[in-house]
Formats: C-alpha cells, structure tokens, sequence
C-alpha cells in the first residue's frame, strides 16, 4: 500500500496545502478541523499498535456518528489493517457473525477495543470490509481491495463536483458503505468538510441544523429527500446541489429540489463494488442512473433488459462464506450487480432486480417500472411492488403504497394503473401501509412484503 493510499496522508496532504485549519468534521460534538483530526489519528494509531494491531490484522470497527469513528478507521487503515466497517444499530448474533467470517476477534469502537488478539486470522493486505444491506437476508461480508475503493470514491468526488468549499450533509450512518465512501472518503480526498447528524432528523430539525451550519451538499437516499422536501428543507439553505442513492428515485421527490433550483443527481453503486454512476437528471421516469464513472465499466442490455455486470479497477472484491473468502469477479473482472438493465445514449438505464422480476403467465413484470406508475397517481407517497402468490396459487403482481388511510381506493388505483400499464401489469392487489419496511440506510426491505402471507 502506497503513502498516497493512507487515509491519513490524504489529510495531511491537505494540511501541507494550508488547509489545516479547515473543517473536516462537523458532529454533535463540534468542529474537528484537519489538523486536529491528523493529531487524532497519529494517537490512535499509537494505541493501536500498543494494542497489537499490525497490518494485515483484521478488525472490526464500529461507525457512530460521532468523529472519533472516523479517527478508529482512519487509524486502523493507516497501520494496514484489514478493517471491517461494522453498523451501530446491529443486533449481536448480526454482528458476531459478521466478525466470524472476516476472522475478526477485536472490534474497535466507542468503549475501547474489545476481544483477545489471539484469536485474529491475519489477512494478505490492507483491505476494506462491509456488510450487505440485508435487504433479502442475512447480511454478508463483502471486502475489497483498499486502494481501489480510496481511487473509486476520489473518482464520484471529482464527477460529482465536491470541492474544498462544500460542507456535505451526510443523511445515512457512517457503518452503511454509501455513507463513508460517497461520504467521508470522498469528502476528504476533495478536501471539504462532512457533516454527520446524530441519528433520523425530521424536517424540523433538520432546518435548525442547516440554518445554523449552512451545509452545501447533501447526500441522501429517496425517502429522506422526500421527506424533507415536503418538510421545506430545500429552502433552508443555499444549497448547491444534492444526490441520492440506495434505490430508484422518485420524480416527485426530486422535483420538490428543483422546484427551488436545486440539482439533484441519481446515483447507482453498491456494496461489491462501491460507486458506479452519476446521473445528473435523476429523479425521471426513465429509471436511468447515468454514465459509469471513471475506472468503472458496465454491461447490460442492448435493447432489452439483461443482467446488470460491472467492472471496477483495482477492487477485486470478494465474499466471505463460512470464512472463506469467494471471488465475485469472473477470470475477466466482471462482477454481476443482481439489477437488470439496458445500456442506452444517456447511461445505464435500470429495470428492476433479477431475483424480483414477476412473472406473469411467461409475461415478465419490473416492480421498478409499476412502482414509477403508482407514485404518480394522486393520494400515493410511496409504493413498492413485488409478486406474491394469489389464492389460486398463481403469482400476482401485488402494490404496497403508502397513502392516506381516509381518501385511500384501491379499485380508483387500478383504474388509473390500468389507463397506463397492461393489463398483466396492473397490480391484482393493491395494500396500504402506514410505512413501508425499510433498512436503517433507508432501502426498501422487499422480503418482508413477499413473506408476510396474511
């Protein structure tokens, strides 16, 4: 691992450029300028290696909104370590899991560093490591190659246009790889200042937060950015643009933004392979999430959807099954996303996930493309779309809406649906919800709408 791969050279890198005195950091505790978050990193780092950690151990490290999670990675990385990004809100058997097939026995976080070091299974190098959502199960561990993942994040930094003046709101915890790469990574390698709020904020705390620091940016997901769209926080502040990821998003989430002038860009990437696209339009009714980053190339459909492939330099991700670590790219580097896709003039346009495509009667249903359609007719917030199976034993295509328990008609809801869909893609039953299930990272929980049969 080279210098220029260090976290901590990056920030020092911009102390050496006059900036040490600039924000990095902005939590509850306050201000954490460069230098003094340099300082902390070099005193963990210490009491790291005192600890035994050397490079290669693997570890894992527990991200809370707070600075000093920042500093436990960052110092971590610095030795070489092999880190493991661990969620705050995870259950124990989530976590020990988690650990057990990284071949972690320690875990760095805000109560020390807990376990024997005897008991740790060294790795090869330097290496950065989280879990999958859980959005379809039990989470796995997915690591890459360190270098790489610094690069890609320096990458969506540079095409999304984050510079040393930006202040970038960080909606999503710091444990969800969204969050620290599109996030912390990158906000630093740019130089600016991320700004990390404790826990959900509703709108109108979000408004005092944002009056008082004046962020730039904000990084989200699609029911945050409705919500405080609807909340007003579009108008709280100047802001210079924001961007959304973790799921398709809505066009009346984002037009709220533009409504006052604010970009909004769509963003597509996930846990194997980190940041993959841009797209400076999002929130259109095309399901497209732009063109490929720098060092990233995509495979999809040409015409039609197929599997989504996607290649990243430098990554080699791989994930770990009962310890053991499996290579998710081919002999060529292609690592298959799970979505569905076609590759169009605009970009990579998304069409729903292969293992949630319905089928209909051998007709082929994309939950992405009904859902676009429920959101738009009057009184539905939100919606998700999946295929369950009816009391004939035959797969129907099933919409879970959010809306107004009041004014809420079901049958209306076909009608209109069925004035824009086919008829095979019309949903057989249409349910409200009070809030569809959701990860902490804000991603819908799909599962639980297809197991819940009653």
């Amino acid at each position: 691992m080279s210098a220029e791969d260090v976290l901590l050279d990056v920030l020092t890198f911009h102390i050496r450029r006059g900036r040490g005195e600039r924000a990095a950091v902005l939590d509850q505790d306050g201000t954490t300028t460069y230098a003094e978050l340099a300082r902390s990193v070099e005193q963990r780092v210490r009491e790291l290696r005192t600890a035994g950690v050397r490079a290669g151990t693997p570890v894992g490290v527990v991200m809370t909104a707070r600075v000093r999670s920042i500093v436990d990675f960052a110092a971590a990385n610095a030795i070489g370590a092999a880190v493991l990004v661990l969620q705050e809100r995870m259950v124990a058997g989530e976590r020990t899991a988690a650990l057990s097939d990284f071949g972690a026995a320690r875990v760095i976080g805000p109560d020390g560093i807990d376990g024997p070091r005897s008991r740790d299974r060294r790795h090869d190098e330097s290496t950065f490591a989280v879990t999958s959502s859980g959005t379809t199960g039990r989470p796995k561990v997915i690591s890459r190659a360190w270098a790489g993942t610094l690069r890609n994040s320096a990458d969506f930094a540079r095409t999304f246009g984050i510079d040393v003046d930006d202040i970038v709101l960080t909606t999503s915890p710091l444990g969800h790889s969204y969050a620290i790469e599109a996030g912390t990574f990158a906000v630093f390698r740019a130089g600016a200042c991320q700004m990390v709020p404790e826990g959900p904020l509703s709108p109108a705390r979000a408004r005092t937060l944002i009056e008082r620091h004046r962020p730039t940016i904000l990084q989200t997901v699609p029911i945050v950015l409705d919500w405080w769209g609807r909340g007003g926080v579009a108008r709280a502040t100047p802001w210079r643009r924001c961007v959304s990821a973790g799921e398709a998003l809505p066009a009346p989430a984002a037009a709220r933004w533009r409504a006052e002038e604010v970009p909004v860009f769509d963003h597509y990437g996930n846990s194997e392979l980190g940041q993959l696209t841009l797209d400076p339009d999002g929130g259109s009714l095309t399901a497209g999430v732009g063109r490929a980053l720098p060092d990233v190339q995509l495979r999809a459909g040409e015409g039609s959807p197929a599997p989504v492939s996607a290649r990243v330099t430098g990554l080699a991700p791989v994930r770990f099954e009962a310890g053991a670590p499996v290579p998710l790219a081919d002999a060529d580097g292609w690592v298959t996303t799970g979505d569905l896709g076609v590759i169009e003039r605009d970009g990579l346009r998304l069409t729903g996930r292969g293992d949630m495509v319905i089928n209909i009667g051998g007709n082929k249903v994309s939950p992405i493309e009904v859902e676009e359609v429920m959101r738009s007719l009057p009184g539905v917030e939100d919606c998700a779309v999946v295929g369950r199976h009816g009391p004939d034993g035959r797969r129907q295509v099933w919409a879970f809406v959010e809306a107004d328990d009041v004014a809420f008609d079901a049958a209306a809801l076909r009608r209109r649906a069925g004035e824009v869909l086919t008829s095979f893609k019309v949903p057989a039953v249409i349910r409200r919800v009070d809030a569809l299930p959701r990860t902490g990272s804000g991603k819908l929980r799909r599962g639980l709408l297809i197991e819940d049969e009653s």
